[in-house]
Order: structure tokens, then sequence, then C-alpha cells
């Protein structure tokens, strides 16, 4: 393991060195910043809450949405200011932006000193010690290096194998609660036409099932997790994905398992059959659609129709009777016709989601889509976006409502404080978040499994009251 050396200020017998972390995007970016901050405490560094704290800001990004894109190039824009006032701050890009546009990201902004891409992050400490060792020596020389970073500036792009498998030796958790995140494969093969992430996180490789399982294991034992999620960017189409549920079912101490994301081209009679045997799989399924219409699942690249999803579903539901169910949807994929708009609308009707994640389209450079001539203008996608999103809170609140009066286990994950009450939320075994009162007992649930009533819900969440704490 490289470490940083006394030049740079940071050995084991200096004060620990802060980096600030934002992650953007979605549950594979949340495990790779654990992982992260995991790999820099071996070189002495640990995390801080503010960037004015840091010694090193570090982004991971995500390119496939417009609002996390955004989001992600407000806070860039924001640390010119800091560097201004400390030019011995380091600041890097890691994620799918870093693979996508790390060229235009150093041209852009003169203060940002490296950019890699997510094939690297297991060379995290090499690279942050890299990056530290130019900016001292630069320091040392008196001289300015490239740019206003005060020394080189460097570029880590991806350098994607052919090999079909990859390893880590295991899954590192730096928050405190019961919950993991567990990668299982990256990447993907699909090419829907719209997304980015076979470009910037290459063909699908997958771990060694013995090494998740012994990583499952040894994050319950040692760690305390009672619940994981398995990760992958197309985790279903993991080879012996069924077998790898099969395994972790054994494990003792293990109360939930849940995975994400998922295919469905990729959801096998034999994985539906076992969401009606397990014990342990998670009631809730987060199955990504897209779109109600084949002509447009079609120009997507999706490799399935509404009538085989629909069918999906209602396997389900028959042989797991009590699991609920979310989707993915976009709206305004280019040329939509209003037909088209509709039979999404529809969809949500047939399909009874619990909740979706809606979005209007955005192109993204190098995918096929990005390529498509367009007749429909942003005005037009974001009307059928709050269409589609106002349909499905209608029919969600319907749902919610079906909730009260019943009593659901929950895993207490946070505390909220609002007009002066002090309560607590959490979410069930199906991913549904419930508020409940402390009862004025001033007891702490944090990461407790607590028995709840809920008395009343609505569309977004639902009240309840403790049964058994």
């Amino acid at each position: 393991m490289t470490t940083l050396n006394i030049e740079n200020g940071g050995n084991a017998e200096q004060s620990k060195r802060k980096v600030f972390l934002r992650t953007y995007g979605c549950q594979m970016n949340m495990h790779d910043s654990e992982r992260i901050l995991s790999l820099l405490s071996d070189i002495n560094f640990e995390e801080c809450k503010s960037e004015f704290d840091a010694d090193l800001i570090l982004f991971n990004t995500c390119a496939i949405r417009d609002h996390a894109n955004a989001r992600f190039y407000s806070h860039l824009g924001e640390i010119k200011k800091l560097k201004e006032k400390n030019n011995e701050l380091v600041v890097g890009v890691g994620g799918c932006v870093g693979e996508a546009e790390g060229d235009k990201l150093l041209a852009k902004y003169r203060y940002l000193d490296f950019v890699f891409a997510p094939d690297h992050l297991e060379h995290i400490p090499e690279l942050v010690s890299k990056v530290f060792a130019a900016k001292a020596s630069a320091s040392a020389s008196a001289s300015a290096g490239a740019g206003a970073s005060g020394g080189e500036r460097f570029l880590w792009p991806n350098e994607l194998s052919e090999e079909k498998e990859f390893s880590f030796a295991e899954t590192k958790i730096v928050h405190k609660g019961p919950r993991a995140f567990v990668a299982i494969m990256k990447g993907c093969n699909n090419f829907c036409s719209y997304c980015i992430v076979p470009y910037t996180r290459g063909r699908e490789k997958s771990r060694p099932l013995s090494e998740i399982v012994s990583d499952v294991r040894r994050l319950i034992e040692v760690d305390g997790v009672q619940e994981v999620t398995l990760l992958g960017q197309n985790v279903n189409s993991y080879d012996r994905f069924v077998e790898l549920l099969y395994e972790l079912e054994e494990i003792n101490g293990l109360k939930i398992l849940r995975y994400t994301s998922v295919h469905p081209r990729d959801m096998s009679d034999e994985l539906i059959e076992w969401h009606g045997e397990s014990k342990k799989l998670s009631h809730h399924l987060h199955l990504p659609v897209q779109s109600g219409s084949n002509s447009v699942l079609k120009r997507m690249n999706r490799g399935y129709t509404i009538e085989h999803y629909l069918g999906l579903l209602q396997k389900l539901r028959k042989l797991q009777p009590q699991i609920v169910l979310s989707s993915d949807m976009i709206c305004g994929f280019p040329n939509e016709t209003e037909e088209e708009h509709q039979a999404s609308m529809d969809l949500l009707d047939l399909a009874q989601y619990d909740f979706i994640y809606s979005y209007a389209f955005s192109p993204r450079e190098g995918t096929a889509a990005a390529k498509m001539e367009d007749v429909l203008t942003d005005e037009i996608r974001y009307k059928r976006l709050r269409e589609l999103q106002l349909k499905q809170l209608s029919v969600q609140e319907k749902l919610r409502k079906q909730m009260v009066g019943k009593i659901y286990t929950i895993l207490v994950d946070g505390a909220d404080e609002k007009r002066g009450e002090h309560k607590w939320r959490g979410r069930t075994n199906c991913m549904r978040i419930v508020h409940f009162k402390d009862l004025g007992r001033d007891s702490d649930y944090l990461w407790k499994w607590v028995d709840v009533e809920i008395i009343s819900s609505t569309a977004i969440s639902s009240q309840g009251k403790v049964v058994s704490p």
C-alpha cells in the first residue's frame, strides 16, 4: 500500500489529513464512496463534514441524470474560491463524469488537480499520494507548475480489460449502522440507447461467488450488519445470481437481503420463484420499465415488451403477495408522441407502483439517443413529467392508505425534529418510510428494529405508533 511520505506531511506520526467527499447518483456510487473513504484511511486521511476544513476535496460523480450532473458542476464551481484562499488544497473528481468528460474538466477548471475514472477506485491511495507529492515538489521548487493548482495535474481514464471477473478482498464500511451495500458486479452489456454506463463503467464483470459470500458473512459477523443490498449496474445478469441468493439465505444474522439495479430482461422464472420461497429477500423490488409504450421501448433498445413486463409483475405478485414494486420512467424520449406518453400514463394504473423515479429525457453525449433527430421541446418534456408524477401520486396515495391499521417491523435509521417533537423514522421491509413519536420516553431507537402500527398515511410517508420497542 502506498503511503504519504514525510515530504507530503502525511505519515502516521503526524496529524491526520482531512477529506471531504461529495457523492452524486446511485447506490453504486454510495458504495464506491465508502470504499474510497476506507482506502484513504490507510494513508492517514479522515473524513470531515465541511469542505472548509478539508485538505482534500473529492467529487464522486454520476453522468446518468441531468439533476446530479448539474449539482456536481455547481458545487465544483464553488470550490474555486477555496482554492484561491488555499493553494495547498487538493481537488479531485471521480466517477462516471470523470471518465466521460475528464479532458474537458481539466481544461475548464484550472484549479482541479486530478480526475480519475471508476476503474481506478481501488488505486485511490496511490493516486492521491502522487498528487500530494507533485504539489509538495512544486511548492518546494517555488514553481507554479501547470495551472493554478501549483503542481502537475493528472488524468486517469479507464483502462478497460476483456476479463469477465473482478475482485476485491472485502467491502469497506465507514458508517455506523447495520446496513451495507455489497457490489457483486460492475459494468453493463445492454447498451440502452439513452444510457452512458457501458461507456463509463465498461462491460459486465462479476466478482467470484465465494468471495461475495465470504464478504457478506464477514460484514454480519464482524461489523454487525443485518441488512445487505447487492449492487450492480445490471445485478440480475450475474451469471449465478439465484445460486448466490440461495447461499446468502443460509447466513445466520442476515435479516433482509435486497438487490438493485434490475433489468426486466434478466428476470428469470427461477428468480421470481425464489421471491416466493425466500425468508430473507426484501418484499420490495425496483424493476425499471422506462416507458409504457412498446415503440418507445424499441427505440430505447430495452429488449422486452410491455406485455412481457406486466407478466413479470403478475408472476411476482402471485408467488409473493406481500411484494411492493417500484420503477423508473423517462418522459419525452426523442419523438415520443402523445399516444406513447399516454401509454406510460396508462401503465401506472396497470402496474400499481408503490413509487417511481421519473425524469425528463436529457441526452448523453456518445449514446445512440443523443444522435436522434427530435421534435420535442423541453417544455413538452417537463409538462409530461408533471402529468406522470401527479398521476403516480394519486396511485400511491391509495396504496399507502391500505397500510393504516397494520403493524410493520421497521429498522430505525434516523431522528426528526419537528415543532419541538422528537420523532424517529425508519423503513419497512418493503422500503416504505415510517415516522413515529418518541412518546416522551427519550428512548434511543437508532438502528433498532421496532414494531409500529400505522395510524395515518399520505402518498409520500406514513405516521405510526410504537407497538413494541
